[in-house]
């Protein structure tokens, strides 16, 4: 495994007509290539203000699909594979819902010393259409 900083992206477009809300994360993580791909894992410390409690992020590159596994109060597993509806269990502490996730694009380039992987996908609650994301992620070895 190597030390990396990895940077993530998340544009959310409820409207076209709007701009996209756009959230940033950069922090330091471990890269584990894989045959297929690689993963990504880093963990968020309530004394940064970025969760309400200790989270941990595993991101999967593996072939043609993504996997986006937090574990912690807020808990997800997001699988994006382009043309394919998904559903996954967003839990959260007062709760979890299913929610669908339907991947449209999966691009990435990646190496031992740095990389990137743009993932884009739908959300819909109910099958109804809530918000489309592309996730950037990019990562380079510290």
């Amino acid at each position: 495994m190597k030390d990396v900083m990895i940077t993530i992206v998340n544009s959310m477009l409820v409207d076209k007509n709007e701009k996209p809300d756009v959230t940033e994360v950069i922090t330091e993580g471990k890269l584990e290539m894989t045959e297929t791909g690689c993963v990504l894992s880093y963990d968020l410390d309530p004394e940064d203000g970025d969760q309400p409690n200790d989270s941990h992020t595993d991101m999967i590159l593996e072939g043609n699909t993504f996997d986006f596994i937090r574990t912690g109060m807020y808990g997800a597993d997001f699988l994006v594979e382009p043309g394919v509806r998904n559903q996954t269990l967003y839990r959260m502490p007062f709760g979890s819902m299913t929610v669908g996730v339907l991947g449209k694009e999966l691009k990435s380039d990646i190496s031992e010393d740095k990389g990137s992987i743009t993932a884009k996908y739908d959300i819909d609650f109910s099958s109804a259409l809530v918000a489309g994301y592309v996730m950037k992620i990019s990562y380079r070895t510290i």
